[in-house]
């Protein structure tokens, strides 16, 4: 996250001027810009990101589909926003070589998709955009598949400075590049004011519904459930529950949600308690208003403690992949639902705090270099083509479409089917066969 959303300068110190790079003898001229997405929290990523560039770039948004409240906040008027429906259609045309920046947000499997469709048909081309990828949540611990997924672009924006460590390590390992990385924490729009911190028993309590977290109805019940106790615990006490997104809505984890949270509560819960609201305002209109932000697993727990506000990570359904919050092991944050109905509130660990959440103050001025250096490259023709790790030769697998995947299991029906009728027949034939001999 970075503390303030600044436009990013070509010249020392240029903190409010834009990135306006030159071409080798052409005047200055405004550059063209593509945040490519689909859902709610990569579109803020991408966007946020593109807000450096909003003085001197053309920005098109293009999107699958997000709610109103992030084109509110976060997509400007002077924006071309453009809906998809089906990402192929853009990735198979030459639309990409029409922009000069090329903000990939999107999930690591279409971030290959959308590099390789640069790196088959960048000679076709005078020129290819240059391609910024990041990481719109947190990563796991030691999965190097992400990183992997986004190695070729000509800029990789990292999360913190432990996800910094880990990626050295992988390029090392792999052999690979290390330039394209940039550190600049968990790019959100930041333009609020920092909340007070509170040393009191906490008024206002918010908690970050993660979808799919936990996956077993039962225990999401029991969560509602001990919702409800800390609410009747402490009835003078606001709790909002903050949903992921509008029924209906798709989004990030679409296909991970199995239970609604609201009707669970209302199917569950008796009597319901009234200091209980339930919200799908956006995070940064939330937050200000509260001293505590609890979750099972959330990238706005990060911005809570960047604001200042008290954190807890509820630990009662077990630590490890599954429930996705080993990205706080160490961090001194997790409590069980008791505890935090009996107002033990965890503080964070300082050396924790430093290593997973330290907001980067450089990240404009370290992208401005970066970017500099790249069009000059790109202006004078040297600029290295476009290679990925996860290759079409070297890993086929990845490059398969869902419509692919579909004909080639249709296929192993058929063919199934085929192989059991030709076994039938065979039988059949071998059983009368035998019979006439017997005769």
């Amino acid at each position: 996250m970075l503390r303030h959303n600044k436009t990013i300068g070509t010249e020392t110190g240029a903190e409010n001027r834009a990135v306006t790079m030159n071409t080798a003898g052409n005047a200055e001229k405004q550059r063209k810009l593509l945040v490519l997405s689909d859902f709610d929290s990569r579109v803020k990523w991408g966007v946020s990101l593109a807000a450096f560039f909003q003085h001197s770039c053309e920005i098109t948004v293009m999107f699958e589909e997000i709610p109103s409240s992030i084109r509110q906040r976060y997509i400007l008027p002077n924006y071309t926003v453009r809906q998809y429906r089906d990402l192929d259609p853009i990735l198979n045309s030459s639309a990409l070589f029409e922009y000069d920046y090329v903000i990939l947000a999107l999930g690591g499997s279409q971030a290959v998709r959308a590099m390789s469709t640069i790196a088959d048909r960048q000679h076709e081309f005078p020129a290819r955009p240059l391609v910024i990828a990041g990481f719109n949540g947190l990563m796991e611990p030691g999965d190097p598949h992400g990183f992997l997924c986004r190695q070729g672009a000509d800029i990789i924006c990292v999360n913190s400075t432990r996800d910094m460590s880990f990626f050295q390590e992988l390029i090392t390992e792999f052999h690979l590049d290390a330039s394209p990385l940039v550190l600049a924490g968990y790019l959100r729009q930041n333009d609020r004011l920092p909340a007070l911190p509170q040393n009191g028993p906490p008024q206002s309590i918010l908690f970050v519904e993660q979808v799919g977290r936990p996956s077993n109805l039962r225990q999401k019940i029991l969560l509602m459930e001990q919702l409800a106790a800390y609410a009747r615990a402490h009835p003078t006490r606001q709790l909002v529950i903050k949903l992921r997104s509008v029924e209906g809505i798709r989004h990030t984890n679409s296909s991970k949600e199995k239970h609604s949270f609201r009707k669970i509560w209302h199917d569950t819960v008796r009597p319901h308690p009234t200091n209980v609201v339930f919200s799908y305002d956006g995070t940064e209109e939330i937050l200000p208003k509260m001293d505590l932000c609890v979750s099972i697993s959330s990238t706005v727990l990060f911005e809570a403690l960047e604001m200042g506000i008290r954190v807890a990570v509820i630990s009662d359904f077990g630590i490890g992949t599954h429930i996705g919050n080993t990205a706080f092991i160490g961090s001194g944050l997790f409590v069980s639902l008791q505890d935090l109905r009996d107002d033990k509130i965890p503080e964070v660990a300082k050396e924790w705090l430093q290593e997973n959440a330290s907001f980067s103050d450089t990240f404009a001025s370290d992208l401005t270099t970066k970017l500099a250096e790249l069009d000059e490259q790109r202006a004078q023709g040297t600029l290295t083509p476009m290679k990925l790790f996860y290759d079409r030769s070297g890993f086929p697998s990845l490059y398969l479409t869902k419509k692919a995947q579909g004909r080639f299991w249709n296929w192993m029906s058929i063919l199934t089917q085929m192989s059991l009728y030709f076994r039938r027949t065979a039988t059949k034939e071998g059983s009368m066969e035998k019979k006439g001999a017997d005769r």
